[in-house]
């Protein structure tokens, strides 16, 4: 191009927030140049990807961008209509919703939202997999919504329909917490389906949440009496107390534990290495073994015939999943400790045992959240948060240093509570 050639102009398409929906700006507008500001006033039009013809298929351009999507509607409809009489088996999305041919009821969005959980294109906020237990949550939160909502057409609902939605279920006396599931749920759907095009706002933004009601965990067992309980049961039962009361586990760290985890020369177990207990990427971690679990792990082993691999807490019946059901092991074995006048302890409450018994051996919190495994320590006094979080390490040796450290805390306080009377009554 000479110096005097004035540049060529150009039509410049602009994909909107909207799927398959583009503004074009004119050959005057200086975006067609190179410019960043744009001096047109754009059209609209949809395109639908067509297979029959191997090529994209546009519709008119109109002045509106909401009547471009229910053109881009009426097309995709056209498309797979003609689709469908060929016997394609390929699944159908939902058309966007601005229009009377793309409106979608929210039970369907629903639907939609939980099939596209399960094959990786819906994520999380920060970008990952639900995994099978977060969609099956997100699921039966959604169906916890009242069928009058669910009957609407999703982009009819507004904040006041959900702040109704929490009222009703407070005067129903629902947790605070399962109002927070419901709610929460009903967010990520708004958010999946507003990146989409698929409604014009999110969901639930602007309600008054109840204030937080649920019970601290205040139930902290001793070492001494967290012995005696797990010694009333039979070993194969008490071992996943002393999975989540000597290594921190979570119930399905226990559930999912395999054999192959367990490295007795070592002393040590990797946890969450299954990708459906993983609550997080700490949370894959390992666990120096303490003798009062190492031996009850030993005794385990050998009592399963020193398997090679295999579940260390296998189900006691058929199970699909291939689990023991954890919840009910719990209420089966906790009425032996009531029947013997013993305070019972659950499973969650062993947890933060482990982590109160951590503290008391004076193990320092980085570390202490490295066996916890949560993604950022809770309990740092002394530090800002983000210090320990992002630019403290654990060096090497000390988590066996840990292990030496609650070693010594829990083999002391056992001899001080070797005699002491565990029983409610005596308590009293």
């Amino acid at each position: 191009m000479g110096a005097g050639d004035k540049p060529k102009r150009r039509y410049v398409d602009i994909r909107t927030r909207w799927e398959g929906v583009y503004e074009r700006h004119s050959l005057n507008c200086n975006l067609g140049i190179g410019l960043k500001q744009c001096n047109c006033k754009p059209t609209f039009y949809g395109s639908v990807w067509d297979s029959e013809i191997g090529r994209n298929r546009r519709t008119d351009r109109v002045d509106d961008v909401a009547e471009a999507r229910n053109l881009r509607a009426d097309l995709l409809a056209e498309v797979v209509s003609r689709r469908g009489r060929r016997g394609s088996r390929r699944p159908v999305a939902a058309a966007p919703v601005d229009g009377r041919a793309s409106r979608i009821r929210l039970a369907d969005l629903h639907k939609e939202f939980i099939a596209e959980c399960k094959k990786g294109i819906a994520r999380t906020k920060r970008g990952g997999r639900y995994t099978k237990n977060s969609i099956r949550d997100l699921d039966n939160s959604l169906l916890r919504l009242p069928d009058w909502l669910r009957r609407k057409y999703a982009d009819e609902i507004t904040d006041p329909d959900f702040q109704k939605v929490i009222d009703d279920l407070q005067a129903e006396e629902l947790s605070s917490s399962r109002i927070y599931s419901v709610i929460n749920s009903s967010r990520s759907l708004g958010r999946w389906a507003h990146k989409r095009g698929k409604i014009g706002s999110k969901l639930a933004v602007e309600v008054d949440l109840p204030a937080d009601d649920s019970t601290p965990r205040d139930r902290i067992a001793t070492p001494g009496e967290f012995a005696y309980l797990l010694d009333q049961l039979e070993p194969e039962d008490a071992l996943p107390w002393a999975l989540a009361g000597y290594a921190t586990a979570r119930l399905q760290e226990v559930e999912t534990l395999e054999w192959t985890e367990v490295d007795f020369p070592e002393d040590v177990l990797l946890l969450a290495t299954d990708d459906e207990a993983k609550k997080s990427e700490a949370a894959r971690r390992i666990v120096p073994m303490v003798r009062q679990l190492r031996d009850r792990l030993y005794a385990e082993w050998v009592r399963q015939g020193k398997p090679k691999k295999g579940r260390v807490c296998p189900p006691r019946a058929k199970s699909k999943s291939g689990r023991m059901s954890l919840n009910n092991l719990q209420k089966r074995r906790m009425p032996i400790w009531v029947a013997l006048d013993l305070r019972p302890i659950g499973l969650q409450d062993s947890r933060h045992t482990a982590a109160t018994w951590l503290d008391h051996a004076t193990v320092s919190p980085k570390v202490v959240s490295v066996l916890m495994g949560h993604a950022t320590p809770k309990r740092q006094p002394d530090a800002a948060p983000i210090t320990l979080g992002r630019y403290t390490h654990v060096l090497p040796g000390e988590l066996q240093r840990a292990r030496d450290q609650l070693q010594d805390f829990l083999d002391s306080r056992e001899a001080e509570e070797a005699d002491t009377d565990w029983t409610v009554s005596a308590a009293a």
